[in-house]
């Protein structure tokens, strides 16, 4: 049939398959886990209104990712049941979870960005951010503490007339 694209060959496809064949899941999903493994802690159990509620979305959206990330062995879930995190999954979680928190450090800490901004746009690096990138910018972030605002080589005064 002319006229017919073939979705796989379109160009606007390639790399999108091509980033989730290398990247496996999508920032929605991390999303998905980060927020099981924080009513996990908070709540020793995750539930799908819970999940729902925090990541201010539809009940069935979240039965629909649970599904996804259980056949993908991340989450341990079934109908009306508790939903628990594998040790697969429980690792990713907490690698997006910690990244999340590197960023809202650099961020507010450094870059004096407000702590609700500074929230906001880590929720949207972390999925992008490699570990490697994140890795350097621990180690940047924790010399600017360690080696100058705290050995007060530069007040804090000092150091927002420098990044305002």
């Amino acid at each position: 049939m002319q006229g017919k694209i073939d979705v796989v060959e379109h160009p606007a496809m390639i790399g999108y398959i091509y980033y989730m064949n290398n990247r496996n899941l999508t920032p929605s999903l991390e999303d998905y886990l980060e927020t099981i493994l924080r009513l996990e802690r908070k709540n020793r159990v995750a539930r799908v209104k819970d999940i729902a509620a925090l990541l201010d979305v539809q009940m069935p959206s979240v039965t629909g990712a649970l599904k996804n990330l259980r056949t993908r062995g991340l989450v341990n879930y079934e109908k009306n049941s508790y939903i628990s995190l594998t040790d697969e999954g429980m690792g990713i979680a907490k690698s997006v979870e910690g990244k999340h928190e590197l960023l809202v450090e650099f961020l507010n800490g450094i870059l004096l960005v407000p702590l609700e901004d500074a929230e906001e746009e880590a929720c949207e690096i972390e999925h992008v951010i490699s570990k490697e990138t994140a890795s350097k910018l621990k180690k940047m972030t924790n010399y600017l503490q360690n080696e100058i605002f705290n050995n007060n080589n530069l007040s804090s005064d000092e150091w927002k007339k420098i990044i305002t």
